[in-house]
């Protein structure tokens, strides 16, 4: 496929943003989930956990899809937030990367973010394994980006406004992308640092795991025009 059908072909929409909102000693883990229509095919990028699954559900019914729409998810990584609503698209293809898929086999003790049991869920669902950089569907390219994980991918989509790069946990927040230096590597390579400043060099946009949709500039400069909401509802 030429480049300008690819770039014609793919569309990306936020079904549920991500948010960074913690609280003293936990978090609540809400990562971005995005739909990516690309070659006649419907693909997540992260399917969320179950304080998401409602949000989800809501957001493909918004758009007149259910689960069994979705053709293809594919997870940045295996954290419970990124990963566990994965049973509700038992006919998916799911792809991962070989080394996230590798370093599941056997959590690190104090990995507060890989179920134990994430492999086992896995093992029965469609899986696609990857290595280095794969084009999924056209126009959709997963790329490694390791360091919050071992094994974290990222995609960029082919845009005719620049690059998008939906960047997951390898650039979660406006902070570290600002900053330069990551929060919470779980790579004992310490490939974090450079994974994000990977995903600045490709994408004019770039989607956080955990904040709106970033923009960068020619000038280098980094800025968002969204907000993070959270409705704080007391029982």
């Amino acid at each position: 496929m030429s480049e300008d059908a690819a770039v014609e072909s793919v569309r990306y929409d936020i079904l549920v943003p991500g948010s960074s909102l913690a609280m003293e000693g936990c978090f609540l883990g809400i990562s971005t989930i995005v739909l990516i229509e690309a070659g006649g095919k419907r693909a997540l990028f992260d399917c969320g956990h179950f304080t998401t699954r409602r949000l989800l559900l809501a957001a493909l019914r918004e758009r007149s899809l259910a689960p069994s729409d979705i053709d293809i998810v594919i997870l940045s990584h295996a954290h419970f937030d990124h990963a566990l609503n994965i049973d509700l698209f038992p006919d998916a293809q799911v792809y991962l990367s070989q080394e996230e898929w590798d370093y599941i086999q056997a959590p690190f003790p104090d990995d507060p973010a890989t179920p134990p049991y994430i492999a086992d869920i896995l093992r029965k669902t469609s899986l696609v394994l990857i290595e280095g950089e794969v084009e999924i569907l056209p126009g959709v390219t997963a790329f490694p980006t390791p360091g919050h994980s071992p094994g974290h991918m990222s995609l960029e989509l082919v845009s005719s406004a620049g690059a998008v790069v939906l960047a997951a946990d390898a650039v979660k927040t406006a902070r570290e992308a600002l900053s330069g230096i990551p929060d919470m590597e779980m790579d004992p390579k310490q490939r974090a640092a450079a994974s994000l400043q990977e995903v600045l060099r490709r994408g004019r946009t770039i989607v956080p795991g955990h904040f709106p949709p970033l923009t960068r500039h020619d000038d280098g400069r980094i800025t968002w025009s969204e907000i993070q909401v959270a409705q704080l509802l007391l029982r």
